[in-house]
C-alpha cells in the first residue's frame, strides 16, 4: 500500500534491524530507500554466522529478501556512509523526512593486551575477520585472508561466538589430521552435526592417538556468567535457571567438540620468539558479589601459536556520523536520536553493542515503533507502548485503536517534502544505483550476487 504523500526516509544498512524498519514503514505507506555498503544487504547473517549454520542463513536471508522487494523499498547497493554519501546530505540536502542508521556493529573489539595488534592476522585473528575467511574461503573468487588454525590455539571470549568458534577450530584440526593420517574425509555439515567426539568414535580413534590436544578457550568470568542462555527476567529464580542452563550447554559443547575451558582468567601479556607471538599470559582471577578482583601471583601461561579474539563487536566509526568513544552519540528515552540532528535515529546492534540476531531484530522493532511515536507526532496511538509494538510488527490489528487507513491519513497530513526534493532524491538514488549496475529489481540482483554455499548433503 502506498499513499499519496511524500514522506522518503532512508535507512543506512539493510540487514536485520534495516531491513524490519524498512519493511514496518513501507507497510505503513511511507517511501523508503535502503543504502547499503555491500552488494547485498545480509551483514552478519552472510558474514558473522559460521557457514554451518545453513537453514538459519537460508531463512533468515529469505526474510530480508522479502523485506526489500516491498514496492515501496528502493534497495541501493554499494554505497558507504562517510564516503559516498555523508551523514548531512540525506538529513538535510536530499529531502529525506527522516534518516535511520542501522550500520551494525563489525568493528572487533581490541583485545586489552599492549602492544598484541601487531601480530593481526598472523598469530592473532579476529573474530570477524576469521568468520569471514571460514565462510567464503571455498568460494571460487576468493580473494581474501588465507588462515591455518593449528592444534593448541588459544580462543579468548565467552558468547554463543566463541562457541561457535572453538567448534570452528577443533573440527577444521580434526578433519584435517583425519585426511592426512587415515585418509578420512567427512563434510563439514557432518562434523558438525555429529560432534567431534561421535565422529572419533565411529572411527575408533582419539584426539591423543591424532595427536591432537584441543583447543582452549578462556573466559573472564565464571562459566554460569556465560552469556549463553537469555534468562526470562530478573527474579533470583529467572537468573539461577538461566546459571543452570548455561552451565549445562557448556558442558555438552565439551563433550561434544572436545575443547577445553578455562574460567576466570584475564589477559594480560604476550610472549614472543623471532617476532612471532609464542604464548599468553592469564591472571587467576576471583568473582565476589559481581566484582572481578585479580588474583596477586596466580598466572597461567598458555603456550599456542595462534589466539582468536572472541570478545565483541563494536560499531563502526564511519566520516560524518558523530560518536563518543566506542558508540554513536545518541540521546533520547530509548538513546536511540542521534545527536546533531533532529530526524536522524539509530537502531539494532550500532546502538545495542550487540551481535545477535534475536537483540537486533527487537531492538530494530521497538525503535522503529518509537521513531514512528516521536518524529512523525500525528500518528497518535490510544493503546500501551507493548500494544503498539504488536500491531506494527505482528499485525495484531485488534489491539490497534486507530485503523491503519486513518494512520496514514494522519501522517499525509502532515508537512511534506516539495516536490523538487522528492524528485532530486530520485534522480540521486538512481545513479548510485546506476554506478553499481543495479536495475532496480531486488531479487534479481539477490539472486545474482548469491556466494556459491556449500551444500548439506
Amino acid at each position: 500500500m502506498e499513499h499519496s504523500g511524500k514522506h522518503f526516509i532512508a535507512i543506512i544498512g539493510g540487514s536485520i534491524a534495516g531491513s524490519e524498519a524498512a519493511f514496518i514503514l513501507a507497510e505503513k505507506g511511507f517511501r523508503v530507500v535502503v543504502f547499503d555498503q555491500k552488494n547485498l544487504p545480509y551483514g552478519k547473517i552472510e558474514d558473522g554466522l559460521p557457514k554451518w549454520h545453513i537453514g538459519l542463513r537460508n531463512k533468515e536471508e529469505q526474510k530480508i529478501d522479502t523485506r526489500l522487494s516491498h514496492p515501496n523499498i528502493r534497495f541501493v547497493p554499494g554505497v558507504r556512509l562517510g564516503k559516498d554519501i555523508s551523514l548531512d546530505e540525506l538529513a538535510n540536502e536530499w529531502g529525506f523526512s527522516a534518516v535511520i542508521i542501522a550500520i551494525g556493529a563489525w568493528l572487533d573489539r581490541k583485545l586489552p593486551i599492549d602492544g598484541i595488534e601487531k601480530f593481526r592476522n598472523k598469530e592473532l585473528i579476529y573474530q570477524n575477520d576469521l568468520f569471514f575467511w571460514f565462510n567464503h574461503n571455498h568460494e571460487s573468487n576468493y580473494k581474501g585472508p588465507k588462515y591455518n588454525l593449528p592444534d593448541g590455539t588459544c580462543v579468548i571470549g565467552g558468547g554463543l561466538a566463541s562457541i561457535d568458534v572453538v567448534k570452528m577450530v577443533m573440527i577444521e584440526t580434526t578433519n584435517a589430521v583425519l585426511k592426512e593420517q587415515k585418509g578420512i574425509d567427512i563434510d563439514l555439515f557432518t562434523f558438525e552435526k555429529k560432534g567431534v567426539a561421535k565422529i572419533l568414535e565411529e572411527n575408533n580413534t582419539s584426539l591423543e592417538e591424532l595427536g591432537l590436544k584441543g583447543c582452549t578457550l578462556f573466559y573472564r568470568r565464571r562459566t554460569e556468567d556465560m552469556p549463553l542462555y537469555a534468562r526470562k527476567g530478573d527474579s533470583a529464580d529467572d537468573i539461577e535457571k538461566a546459571q543452570r542452563v548455561t552451565q549445562k550447554l557448556l558442558k555438552n559443547y565439551q563433550s561434544k567438540y572436545l575443547f577445553h575451558f578455562e574460567e576466570l582468567c584475564i589477559p594480560k601479556e604476550y610472549k614472543q620468539k623471532d617476532g612471532h607471538l609464542t604464548s599468553i599470559c592469564f591472571q587467576r582471577a576471583s568473582l565476589n558479589d559481581g566484582k572481578l578482583t585479580e588474583i596477586p601471583n596466580e598466572f597461567i601461561a598458555f603456550n599456542t601459536k595462534l589466539v582468536i579474539s572472541s570478545i565483541g563487536s563494536l560499531p563502526e566509526a564511519l566520516p560524518s556520523i558523530p560518536y563518543k568513544g566506542d558508540y554513536l552519540r545518541t540521546y533520547g528515552e530509548f538513546g536511540h536520536k542521534v545527536e546533531g540532528f533532529d530526524n536522524v535515529f539509530a537502531i539494532g546492534n550500532v546502538v545495542t553493542g550487540k551481535g545477535n540476531i534475536i537483540d537486533s531484530k527487537k531492538h530494530g522493532r521497538e525503535i522503529t515503533g518509537k521513531i514512528l511515536d516521536d518524529h512523525f507526532k500525528e500518528v497518535i496511538f490510544k493503546d500501551s507502548m507493548e500494544a503498539r509494538y504488536e500491531a506494527y510488527f505482528e499485525n495484531i490489528e485488534a489491539s490497534v485503536d486507530i485503523s491503519s487507513d486513518k494512520i496514514i491519513r494522519d501522517v499525509e497530513q502532515s508537512e511534506v517534502q516539495p516536490d523538487e526534493k522528492i524528485q532530486r532524491l530520485l534522480i540521486l538514488t538512481k545513479d548510485l544505483q546506476n554506478k553499481v549496475g543495479f536495475n532496480g529489481n531486488y531479487l534479481q540482483w539477490a539472486d545474482k550476487w548469491k556466494p556459491e554455499r556449500l551444500e548439506d548433503k
